[in-house]
């Protein structure tokens, strides 16, 4: 069996505890993870916390003309928060993408915004501002309760289905993230 020390969390989601404070910035959210490295640590986008900046307004001071009105940036975390990445299925690609788990990528450059804006689109994005950290060895901890943290506050974990991370958001998603890690974690045991 494979323990958290062993595991590689890329293409997984983190789901924030039920018990998490509300007035933490991580309270009642879902992150997916899409690079884990023992030396540089783990990052991770929040895909479920709408921001109140859409993407037209974004793209417009970048000089671009983005005709969609309905797409809006996610805050992807509190790190770094005037950076852009973008997380999509792999049947796109700009000229700064990475592999991200099964079937996905992010990436993250000056052309992204203008290829979507001209229909050149993966099948399903997402545009966050920000991102989420943790230093080598600090979600480990984290996910096992380990002091200074608590098993009561800990992340619940599942793998990530694409229709989790951009069919919904919100609390909504939260709710099916949650049901997800339930009955990942009871198939385990059957």
């Amino acid at each position: 069996m494979e323990t958290l020390v062993d595991q590689n969390y890329v293409g997984k989601v983190l789901i924030a505890h039920p018990n998490l404070p509300h007035d933490n910035v991580f309270a009642r959210t879902v992150i997916y993870l899409y690079q884990d490295d023992r030396r540089t640590g783990t990052v991770g986008v929040i895909t479920n916390k709408k921001s109140r900046f859409d993407i037209r307004s974004l793209a417009s001071e970048k000089g671009v003309e983005f005709g969609d009105t309905s797409q809006f940036v996610y805050h992807g975390g509190p790190v770094n928060q005037h950076a852009l990445v973008l997380l999509h299925t792999n049947d796109w690609q700009s000229t700064n993408t990475a592999g991200a788990g099964r079937k996905l990528c992010v990436s993250s450059d000056e052309f992204m915004i203008e290829k979507l804006n001209n229909g050149q689109q993966p099948t399903y994005w997402r545009l966050f501002g920000g991102m989420s950290s943790w230093k080598p060895g600090q979600l480990n901890a984290e996910l096992a309760g380990e002091y200074p943290f608590q098993a009561e506050n800990s992340w619940l974990i599942a793998d990530a289905p694409e229709g989790l991370l951009f069919t919904t958001d919100g609390d909504k998603q939260w709710q099916n993230a949650l049901s997800l890690s339930s009955n990942q974690l009871f198939a385990q045991y059957l």
